[in-house]
């Protein structure tokens, strides 16, 4: 059986290291980009059975990268997961079509 493949978008290169562990660690399969821009390209090439997503990225950024997903058809869920924790910035990515949000830090 293929192990369940997962996408770490994440600007901050210890975030994307630790996730790429943990998720490792229980045998999914696990690429990672640095922005949204180059997870557009790895979702296109290969598409991930999920995605955790920053939101907060240089160039385009995660609100942006979930909408173009949803716009194409695209469901692979996505997990955003964010240093934005107000009421309106939750509500905001689950509109942009987030499945579920998680904010920063997190244990």
């Amino acid at each position: 059986m293929t192990a369940s493949s997962v996408l770490i978008v994440d600007d901050d290169p210890s975030i994307r290291q630790a996730l790429r562990r943990a998720l490792g660690m229980e045998h999914y399969e696990v690429q990672v980009a640095e922005d949204g821009a180059r997870a557009l390209e790895k979702i296109a090439a290969s598409p991930p059975d999920a995605v955790v997503l920053d939101v907060l990225m240089p160039g385009v950024d995660g609100l942006e990268v979930c909408r173009r997903l949803r716009a194409s058809g695209d469901r692979t869920p996505v997990l955003m997961l964010t240093a934005r924790h107000s009421v309106s910035d939750r509500v905001e990515g689950l509109d942009a079509g987030a499945d579920d949000y998680l904010v920063k830090p997190f244990a």
